[in-house]
């Protein structure tokens, strides 16, 4: 790449280019067909999809055979398009071999007859779709493959069990196969993926309960590790970690992790890098009594930053009434234009339906809040976390009313986003109940 970088300036040096310019000269540096895998990868949209056919060992070493089609979420009957995909794959604690999948097809052997892992060291951008043995062979020796393999098979099997090509629940499998000293990165993934889960159960108690009483298990044990406090000589990716485990913890419903919260708000013991998680589960948690003293402490801040952060947190309240307040005080002069729209849409966030419904309702006020090219967003995008079909008619009610038919794109991906949530409800989440009910 740098030669053929070089290469290319100094060919050009003092000139004008064009695209092709570079990846002629990087084709010559690496004498290989670069420029054709470039094209494919920036001149259309979507991602490959790479199906690992079949798995075949003699010899000691291993064969495989590719198939290369597109990933989709959502629309399973689009034409794939076609790309030349570059492939690089091992078996588990073998060495890399590659190929190129051209005319959606391709092979390479690796050595050793060990479990298979194709995009190897995870360079190429593509989904990797295995057969379910292979998937189990790889989900019994995920605790050996590299940090960046485990982070990659985890988005590959989340992605592809989101998008209905393999059970839902295998992501389950994964990190229920995550060693307590993986890499805190795919500790954070796996807090990401069970919070995401929780939230598509979101009215559904008892299925959601199931949910959380796992979640809370795998997760309690790593925030034990991490503590509450810093370590001396700790990296980054810790500190992150703890803060993403103490909201989704929360969020989850994990007792400890809220009263401990509660208890350090109470005190005034809170440091300074966990101020803001804590508010926030404090906040989410609220009672009327503490969503009173939330809203003394926004009047009397005098830093507008921290200010803003205080009004905010006032409307993130699971409890409805609390977050019904938080609306009402929203339309006042109180807060101020600015936090006013924010209020809203962090009430939105937990009450999809109420805010988005209670804007409406008070639209000539909510105006003067929100810049008139940002209505056609706005407006919508309050909806968009909603799992109620029902709230589809409604977004079109309104933009068919207030947003003109060259304007209504963020109108359309709320709806979007409701049918793809409602459905992911409805034909994911069967794969795990029935593995929460397997597990017990």
């Amino acid at each position: 790449w740098q030669k053929g970088v070089q290469a290319y300036i100094k060919a050009h040096a003092y000139s004008n280019t064009v695209s092709d310019d570079l990846w002629k000269a990087i084709d010559a540096a690496a004498g290989k067909p670069v420029s054709t895998v470039a094209h494919d990868f920036t001149l259309q949209p979507g991602i490959p999809l790479v199906r690992v056919e079949s798995v075949s060992c003699a010899g000691g070493s291993t064969t495989i055979k590719l198939s290369q089609g597109e990933f989709t979420r959502d629309r399973p009957e689009k034409k794939p398009l076609a790309w030349h995909v570059p492939v690089i794959a091992k078996t588990v604690g073998g060495a890399t071999s590659s190929t190129l999948l051209e005319n959606g097809a391709g092979s390479l052997t690796v050595a050793g007859c060990a479990p298979v892992l194709v995009n190897a060291g995870q360079t190429g951008y593509y989904r990797t779709l295995y057969a379910p043995a292979q998937i189990k062979a790889l989900q019994g020796a995920f605790a050996k493959l590299d940090p960046i393999d485990q982070l990659g098979l985890t988005a590959d099997v989340w992605a592809l069990g989101m998008g209905g090509l393999q059970p839902a629940s295998d992501v389950l499998d994964l990190i229920d196969a995550t060693p307590l000293d993986a890499t805190p990165l795919l500790w954070d993934g796996i807090a990401g993926d069970l919070s995401t889960l929780d939230d598509y159960y979101e009215g559904d108690a008892k299925r959601q309960g199931a949910l959380r009483k796992y979640a809370i298990a795998r997760l309690a044990p790593k925030f034990a590790q991490v503590g509450w406090e810093a370590k001396p000589g700790e990296e980054a990716p810790v500190a992150i970690l703890r803060t993403h485990l103490i909201a989704t913890l929360s969020h989850l419903g994990d007792a400890k992790v809220i009263a401990e919260a509660r208890r350090r708000y109470t005190t005034d013991t809170m440091p300074p890098e966990l101020r803001k998680s804590i508010l926030a589960v404090v906040a989410s948690h609220a009672d009327a009594a503490t969503w009173d003293k939330l809203h003394a402490a926004a009047k009397a801040e005098k830093t507008p930053l921290v200010k803003d952060r205080l009004y905010a947190l006032l409307a993130t309240p699971q409890d409805e009434a609390l977050a019904k307040r938080a609306l009402e005080l929203a339309l006042t002069d109180e807060p101020g234009a600015t936090n006013s729209a924010a209020m809203i849409s962090a009430a939105a966030r937990m009450h999809p339906e109420m805010a988005f419904d209670f804007a409406v309702a008070h639209k000539d006020k909510v105006d003067q809040f929100v810049d008139s090219t940002s209505a056609a967003r706005y407006y919508p995008m309050l909806a968009g976390g909603s799992l109620d079909l029902a709230m589809i008619d409604r977004i079109k009610a309104f933009a068919d009313k207030y947003i003109a038919a060259t304007s209504r794109r963020d109108a359309e991906t709320s709806i979007a986003n409701i049918r793809y949530r409602a459905m992911v409800r409805k034909e994911r989440l069967p794969a795990v109940d029935a593995w929460l009910q397997k597990k017990g």
